[in-house]
């Protein structure tokens, strides 16, 4: 029994395309490399196949009338070989030629683009196009080509398939074409990221986009859960650079709770523990900017300095309790992710930091991540980034001494700082003495800063108005106070002056600013300068 011209038809442009494949896949074995037409475009042999193909196809759509399904099919064949043909180009990294033969198969279906049964392919041919102007430098074109696919990519629900699907009539599972589908829409998303990342152009709408492209992938049944969060987090640090806060902390958060499966499952994972360990880093990072912003934007006058009335008691139990209560965030617009579960941002500080009551909640949070940063980086296996860590903590400390007003709990804030670089400083001669070559320029200088600090405090309890017995204390014995510690404090200026001239005589001099902070501690002991209250937070590690 004798086919219908239609299966006939079919059965010609199959045959057509098997000889086309096979050209096409000598070609890239490089088998079929020796003859080459003008300029070099493609081999004599595969540029036939191409024509060959090409014209098989212009013959059947010519038979067909434009409102058919069999024409679109037809149309969509003739795109999808000139798209392949487009590939062999860029292959071979003929941009130009690439661009003008995508540019063509672009053109022929452009009408078309939102009718389920070419969008697919559509979206295939602009992520090439747009590959390939990027690379040619016309960002603007590529970028009007993304915009659209990306705004458009929920008008229809495309059908997903392949040139070889078209031309041999198979499908893929549905499983397989929805993951095809997310894989391609997220591939264009992240083109368009790039494109304005190249351009610097509106940063609000590129920090959108990377949610949306994180958004697209929690969506995936397959997706990377390890890169997913590394993704997430660094978008929190990019919130975290824009000053965006609770968007900041909301990403950092959900970057969290997706590894917390992970780490609940307690299936031992090397790099998971590494994705933590950065994790940990950016929500130092966080702490660290949000503190350096707001000292920036405080003015000292409207902390409250009654800390009999307005501090948290100082006892251990007090930071859990912090931790716990929820605080108010002010924000215009959080961009959250559909599908997941997450709240527990709404515990951290997200604003400008002005009471001691929001500095003491947003350090216990970070000392938290220091703690787990430091599990993974230990002083054995990283050492150098085991000390940015101390350093980081020290900072911490220095931004609490600012918001305390109670010149006793800056003393006591100060005096931890001091005692944690002091230990590691000791540590590092006897364990790492590599390391400590290597760093203890810095930690002098650290060192150094606390020291001076410490002293100033000192100053001041010297200075400030007796209370209570001592307001009837001897003038003389008082003024011979303040000019000995006057005259320690001259000599360190000196000694600080040199230090920040001269890079060779670092530690000698850090030596001898120790021996004068030595030598006032001691004599402020003396005088009976009344002792610091205990600082409330937990200090394991320092």
């Amino acid at each position: 029994m004798a086919g219908t011209p239609e299966s006939s038809s079919a059965d010609e442009l199959q045959v057509c395309f098997n000889d086309l494949k096979k050209h096409s896949m000598s070609y890239k074995l490089g088998c079929d490399r020796s003859e080459q037409i003008d300029g070099g475009e493609v081999p004599n042999l595969l540029h036939k196949q191409f024509g060959l193909m090409l014209a098989k196809l212009d013959e059947t759509l010519a038979k067909q009338s434009e409102d058919s399904e069999k024409y679109l099919k037809i149309l969509s064949m003739k795109a999808s070989i000139i798209y392949e043909r487009a590939k062999i180009l860029l292959m071979d990294d003929l941009l130009d030629e690439s661009k003008d033969v995508l540019y063509e198969a672009f053109n022929l279906i452009r009408d078309h683009s939102e009718h389920p049964k070419v969008a697919f392919l559509y979206m295939r041919i602009v992520n090439h196009l747009s590959h390939v102007l990027s690379r040619l430098g016309h960002l603007e074109e590529a970028e009007q080509l993304l915009l659209r696919v990306v705004e458009e990519d929920e008008k229809c629900n495309p059908e997903v398939f392949s040139t070889d699907d078209l031309f041999m009539n198979t499908r893929e599972s549905p499983k397989m074409c929805a993951s095809k589908l997310s894989s391609l829409t997220i591939s264009n998303m992240q083109m368009l990221f790039w494109i304005y990342t190249q351009k610097g152009k509106d940063t609000r709408a590129n920090l959108k986009l990377q949610h949306d492209i994180l958004q697209k992938e929690t969506d995936m049944a397959e997706r990377d859960v390890l890169r997913w969060a590394e993704s997430c987090f660094q978008l929190g640090s990019m919130f975290v650079r824009g000053g965006d806060w609770p968007n900041a902390a909301y990403h950092l958060t959900a970057a969290e709770s997706v590894l917390n499966t992970l780490e609940v499952s307690l299936v031992p994972n090397a790099e998971g523990y590494a994705v933590q360990a950065d994790l940990a880093r950016t929500w130092i990072y966080y702490g660290l900017q949000l503190f350096g912003f707001s000292r920036k934007n405080t003015i000292p006058s409207g902390i409250e300095a009654d800390t009999s009335k307005n501090s948290i008691k100082h006892d251990g139990n007090n930071a859990a309790e912090l931790l716990a209560t929820p605080l108010p965030h002010e924000t215009p617009m959080i961009f959250s992710f559909q599908g997941l579960n997450v709240e527990s941002y709404k515990y951290i500080p997200t604003s400008t930091i002005t009471s001691i009551e929001e500095a003491k909640r947003l350090f216990a949070y970070m000392q938290k991540w220091i703690k787990k940063a430091r599990l993974f980086y230990t002083l054995r296996d990283y050492p150098l980034q085991y000390v940015n860590l101390s350093l980081d903590a020290s900072e911490m400390y220095r931004f609490m001494a600012f918001y305390e007003k109670d010149l006793d709990s800056q003393y006591a804030v100060q005096k931890k700082r001091y005692d944690a670089l002091e230990m590691l400083n000791s540590i590092l001669k006897e364990v790492r003495p590599n390391c400590y070559v290597a760093i203890n320029v810095e930690l002098m200088k650290e060192l150094v800063e606390v020291q001076m600090e410490l002293m100033n405090l000192n100053l001041k309890m010297l200075y400030s108005p007796p209370q209570g017995p001592e307001k009837n204390a001897n003038e003389d014995i008082l003024r011979k106070k303040i000019e000995a510690f006057a005259s320690f404090y001259k000599q360190l200026e000196n000694v600080t002056s040199f230090l920040n001239t001269s890079g060779t005589d670092v530690l000698t001099k850090g030596n001898e600013i120790t021996k004068i902070y030595g030598e006032m501690e001691s004599a402020v002991r003396n005088q009976e300068v009344p002792p610091s209250t205990s600082w409330f937070l937990p200090t394991d590690g320092y």
